[in-house]
């Protein structure tokens, strides 16, 4: 065997080898740092214990508790209503954190069923939602999967007053509405996934012009909102600010979007928790118009 024909095959080898731990590096590099599992997902997979991951998934109701005297040492579960995956986390919580709302964690696998938080990302505030988690939410069709995001009720629409956003001399009460089937949605400039599903608010207006939709803007100010609405366009047939949350305390509103529909004996029929989707439109919504 000449020495050039060696070399050769010395070089082969070597791109092989630098090849094959590229490809090892990329695939551990999405999985664990781009790509987030559901509880679920998370445990039937072959994971490692104190790997990095990330999870997203629903706080589950009552969930969250302090785990010592410290205010910041805490503890919920993540669910998925199939599994549960408890976290431990020791910090300040994102301001639109709740529970039964969505969420990703990112932290190490201390258990198969158990994860030690780093950071804790809320789904409605971009504030908290880095462009890598975002890119992949919208991949996976995250936003639009709410595990408890359609709630079915028949509850009386609650008393309001709502100055407008342009014109303060214009009010509307629930009164106003309670005889017409409206599309009732809290949004503010601020919210992500509220610009998410703007465009099928705008798409819904269109096709179904005589149905009532009102926009209450929600803890945002005032220019930002106006901006907001010349930009992306007012489907709105109402602007109310409820800059102090006070409007949405009365319809239990926990984080952005969240949308209602009444019927036209003034009682709200479904609560959208999160941004609205195509197929939420067509299901749940064109059938009562």
């Amino acid at each position: 065997m000449s020495l050039r024909f060696q070399r050769l095959i010395i070089i082969l080898v070597s791109l092989i080898l630098t090849t094959c731990a590229l490809i090892l590096i990329l695939t551990n590099f999405k999985k664990n740092i781009v790509f987030f599992y559901t509880p679920s997902e998370l445990i039937t997979a072959n994971i490692e214990i104190n790997q990095n991951i990330r999870i997203g998934g629903l706080v589950k109701h009552n969930s969250l508790k302090k785990i010592s005297n410290s205010k910041n040492n805490l503890i919920f579960v993540v669910t998925d209503n199939i599994n549960d995956i408890l976290v431990e986390y020791s910090g300040s919580l994102p301001d639109l954190f709740r529970e039964k709302q969505g969420t990703v964690v990112e932290g190490i696998l201390v258990e198969k069923n158990k994860i030690k938080a780093t950071r804790i990302f809320a789904k409605h505030d971009e504030n908290y939602i880095p462009a890598s988690i975002k890119k992949q939410l919208k991949a996976n069709d995250y936003w639009q999967n709410d595990y408890a995001s359609i709630s079915y009720f028949n509850e009386k629409l609650p008393e309001f007053t709502a100055e407008s956003l342009t014109d303060n001399n214009l009010k509307l009460t629930n009164y106003d509405i309670n005889n017409n089937i409206t599309l009732i949605n809290f949004f503010a400039s601020w919210c992500l996934p509220c610009k998410e599903e703007h465009h099928l608010l705008i798409n819904l207006k269109k096709n179904f012009p005589k149905l009532s939709i009102i926009g209450f803007n929600y803890k945002d100010n005032e220019i930002d909102a106006v901006k907001y609405l010349s930009a992306n366009g007012n489907p709105y047939d109402f602007v109310g600010v409820d800059y102090d949350g006070k409007i949405g305390i009365e319809f239990g509103v926990f984080g952005l979007p969240e949308t209602f529909l009444t019927n036209n004996k003034g009682s709200i029929i479904y609560k959208i928790t999160g941004p609205m989707s195509y197929k939420v439109i067509q299901k749940e919504i064109v059938p009562n118009l």
